[in-house]
């Protein structure tokens, strides 16, 4: 024969609280996330791009200070063949002293300007396409090149070779 299960009796309320807390384990509380925390992937994508881009920058840079010194050519180490190569290229000469062109606008040609003697129609307005003639600037030289006509200016020539003359 089956055992009839015992009768549902009243607890005691002191019982009842006592077996609510042996049953309810407080959770512990969830961190809240500081600010920073939300920004951090965002601050860590931004330094590595800007980093990317900084070292980039710093090598393309002696990429190309490199590379243009390498392109110089010292006219001692030429030969006779390449140094009648050049004038035969470089048909036009002109001799002054080189300044920056700061005056471009639209109308404007050539990137620097050599002055000569005899005043402003006198001046050669210079532009390269292989030099860096910034580094010519305030000496006074000698250019070898071809001349280009122009409407704006007087004298246009594309300088293939410059030699310092003090």
């Amino acid at each position: 024969m089956e055992k009839d299960p015992p009768p549902n009796r009243p607890l005691d309320q002191s019982k009842l609280q006592d077996l609510a807390q042996r049953l309810t384990i407080p959770l512990r509380a969830v961190p809240k996330k500081t600010n920073f925390a939300k920004f951090l992937p965002i601050v860590i994508i931004v330094l590595v791009v800007g980093a990317g881009i900084y070292t980039g920058l710093v090598f393309s840079t002696k990429n190309k200070v490199q590379s243009q010194s390498k392109a110089a050519i010292e006219e001692e180490s030429l030969t006779g063949e390449q140094k009648q190569s050049f004038s035969q290229t470089f048909r036009d000469q002109a001799e002054g002293t080189l300044e920056r062109n700061d005056e471009l606008d639209k109308y404007a040609q050539g990137t620097h300007k050599l002055i000569r003697p005899g005043g402003e129609d006198q001046t050669a307005y210079l532009t390269s396409t292989v030099l860096d003639l910034d580094q010519y600037v305030g000496k006074k030289v000698k250019v070898y090149g071809e001349t280009f006509g122009s409407s704006q200016v007087g004298w246009l020539m594309d300088v293939g070779k410059v030699e310092i003359i003090q």
